[in-house]
């Protein structure tokens, strides 16, 4: 009875903060799309179909930011599975090279397994049903929305130069002929796009903090392009590889092809584009 007091005692203060500004039912449901598609297997799902909804609890957080820095971080807490969701909303300046960087909306950052470290209070709970969430993902599947004209093009040469620069340093000749890619859909929680780059068996991730679609980006700072070779990056664990962020497990790999096949744009392009 004391234990049953105490626990009923202790709920009212992880429900007691409203919902940060600018978090509502469309940004949860899109990061649990998100989600779904790069991070959950068909177990987490089945926990959902079981409950009939999916859980939420939100808070902001405060970490000591650099002067004149004014991003934000709020934290979304899945309890049902105990996955932890960071998400940001950038807001600051570089000023070398006179760049503000400002997303509109919140960003995913980072996605860990585990009950975060204080759960004590400040969260606020929210709770959709899994229907409402399955028909908005699919929504979202159906509305996929893909880089077109200037913001393609920016894409395209961003990531040629990268890869020119990949071949070079090793000694390897740029491939020849039409070349075979799948891209997988924007999402709006976060700012990278990865591409299946199947003539050559790879997988190309680029991101920034920046908006991808911000002409900012294409012009001054640019974008990061990470490449994975499928034949020679994927193991079955990481602890194969230790240490190292040039790896990818197996059940990720098998994630990305479906996002950029199954999911993704086709497109065929000759050496030169």
């Amino acid at each position: 009875m004391k234990v049953f007091l105490c626990l009923f005692l202790m709920v009212p203060a992880v429900y007691s903060a409203p919902l940060p500004e600018g978090v509502d039912d469309t940004l949860l449901m899109q990061t649990s799309t998100y989600l779904y598609r790069w991070v959950m297997d068909e177990h987490d799902v089945e926990v959902f179909i079981q409950d009939g909804h999916l859980e939420y609890w939100v808070k902001e957080l405060f970490p000591e930011l650099d002067e004149g820095d004014e991003s934000r971080l709020i934290e979304v807490w899945l309890p049902q599975l105990d996955l932890q969701v960071l998400l940001r909303k950038a807001d600051y300046e570089i000023p070398k090279l006179n760049v503000k960087v400002h997303n509109k909306h919140f960003k995913v950052i980072n996605v860990f397994r585990g009950r975060p470290p204080d759960v004590s209070g400040g969260f606020a709970e929210v709770r959709i049903s899994y229907e409402k969430v399955e028909a908005f993902a699919e929504q979202e599947r159906e509305n996929a929305v893909y880089p077109e004209g200037e913001f393609l093009e920016a894409l395209r040469v961003s990531t040629r130069n990268h890869l020119l620069e990949y071949f070079e340093h090793n000694h390897e000749t740029f491939p020849e002929g039409p070349q075979l890619f799948f891209l997988s859909p924007l999402c709006p929680v976060t700012n990278e796009l990865w591409v299946f780059w199947q003539s050559r068996g790879m997988l190309l991730r680029l991101s920034s903090d920046i908006d991808l679609e911000d002409p900012a980006l294409w012009q001054k700072k640019g974008i990061d392009l990470r490449i994975y070779d499928l034949e020679t990056h994927t193991v079955i664990h990481l602890n194969e590889v230790k240490g190292s962020n040039t790896y990818m497990t197996r059940d990720q790999v098998g994630r990305y092809l479906f996002n950029c096949i199954v999911l993704g744009k086709k497109m065929r392009l000759p050496p030169s584009e």
